[in-house]
């Protein structure tokens, strides 16, 4: 059985710790310590504080952790700053990570891609890789688990080094571990090496496939079995023979016959916005406009009760033909219209207006989906809650509008995804040069 810390209730009673930083908020407590945001009041910047009592035995460990942070240097782990102390407790001050656990992200999804899942656990098999080839000999992470993984757009941040450890010859270390993540060398004492991590990645592969359509978990589950096996011999002799087995899915499996059949499978964009009035009935007639040839019809479909159609052929001038409305070289079909006569499908492409019906088209994993973002102050929030949950998916384009850049450029450097800026407009059914070079630029840079 795994052996627990000994928790130790401890609370910061001060509100400005060692002259500079002001006590924000609780951010969590492990077993033996506890997590504060706090503010740098010159700096103005958010830390992490960890903190544990001097009366905890656990200390000695705590030390350790720092220890081991202080030399790592990487975008998957926190940059710690301080090391400080006061009558009742030891402080470390390290970066504050802002973003969703992978825990709290798969369990708020329906359906996860199998692209996605190589993407997360590339990015975490690049973090090990580092910690395992340090100069002085492996530091093993030895507490893997989706909680203490932190998605921050598309970086991955390995969180909580409490129970880390240098490895030398394969000593054995404090059975410290969370039940279903820990190897089974920890429940019987025997020294830990790269494999017991290795076996914690494996874990994290089975918990985010639980959300991978069967068709596509089949190409994970020889990787999951070699990488959790019982005997430690029988897994991954390294985390990049482990990270090569995941290449070798993304290039010559799945994604590979995705990609041949996505070819010719380009029939449909659907575009939605995260709230009304930013825009998205606007952007769609305009990519309608921009895509329509006389050779390569497009048509621009209403997917959601409204009256942009209605409205087009009663007041600007619009009318109606073969059951579709027609405004210059623009054609739309209503919401209420079932079939368009003399419209082969097979040879045209719609542009579908959702509205602000995100959720049924963000379980489609296959589907082109533009999104677009309100960036006036009042909207951003459900921007960015939007973009935490949309992070890693494949054949989507975000767009901020307004001609908003530095909006775009903030959301786009904090959640490291492209963020697109449609240029002020005032009528989508004209083609402006500027409207021309941001279309051609995203339908080029997304490959549609």
């Amino acid at each position: 059985m795994l052996t627990p810390l000994v928790r130790k209730e401890y609370s910061i009673k001060h509100s400005i710790l060692f002259g500079k930083y002001r006590l924000v908020s609780s951010l969590g407590q492990g077993s033996s310590s506890k997590v504060f945001i706090v503010e740098h009041v010159k700096l103005k910047v958010f830390r992490a504080v960890k903190c544990i009592a001097k009366a905890n035995t656990a200390h000695p460990q705590f030390f350790l952790e720092a220890d081991i942070l202080k030399n790592l240097k990487h975008p998957g782990i926190p940059t710690i700053y301080d090391v400080e102390e006061d009558d009742e407790a030891y402080y470390i001050i390290e970066e504050y990570i802002q973003g969703q656990s992978l825990e709290a992200y798969v369990l708020h999804q329906d359906c996860i891609s199998i692209d996605q899942v190589i993407a997360i656990v590339q990015q975490i098999c690049e973090v090990m890789q580092y910690l395992h080839n340090q100069k002085q000999g492996p530091i093993l992470y030895q507490d893997l688990k989706p909680a203490h993984i932190i998605l921050c757009g598309k970086r991955v941040v390995l969180i909580d080094f409490g129970i880390s450890s240098y490895t030398n010859g394969g000593n054995t270390f404090q059975n410290f571990g969370t039940k279903g993540y820990a190897p089974p060398e920890k429940y019987h004492g025997i020294s830990c090496d790269v494999r017991s991590d290795i076996y914690g990645v494996g874990k994290i592969l089975e918990f985010m496939g639980t959300k991978v359509p069967d068709d596509a978990f089949r190409f994970l589950k020889p990787l999951i079995w070699k990488a959790t096996a019982y005997d430690k011999s029988d897994r991954y002799p390294s985390i990049e023979a482990l990270a090569a087995e995941l290449d070798g899915i993304k290039w010559n499996g799945y994604q590979k016959i995705q990609q041949i059949n996505n070819r010719h499978l380009l029939k449909e964009i659907a575009v939605a916005g995260v709230q009304e009035r930013v825009g998205t009935t606007h952007l769609a007639i305009a990519l309608t406009c921009f895509i329509h040839h006389p050779k390569h019809p497009c048509i621009y479909q209403e997917s959601h009760r409204s009256d942009c159609m209605r409205l087009l052929i009663k007041e600007d001038g619009g009318r109606m033909k073969n059951g579709l409305a027609v405004y210059q070289n623009f054609q739309g079909m209503p919401y209420y219209s079932e079939e368009v006569a003399g419209w082969d499908k097979a040879e045209g492409l719609y542009v579908q207006d959702y509205g602000v019906n995100l959720h049924d088209l963000l379980v489609q994993e296959d589907k082109r989906l533009l999104i677009v973002l309100g960036s006036r102050p009042w909207e951003c929030e459900k921007a960015r809650n939007l973009l935490e949950r949309v992070c890693f998916r494949e054949n989507l384009a975000i767009v901020c509008n307004y001609g908003n850049k530095a909006q775009a450029k903030f959301l786009e450097k904090t959640y490291h995804r492209r963020i697109y800026c449609f240029p002020l407009d005032a009528d989508p059914f004209r083609l402006t040069r500027e409207k021309r070079k941001f279309f051609k630029m995203l339908l080029r840079k997304e490959r549609w």
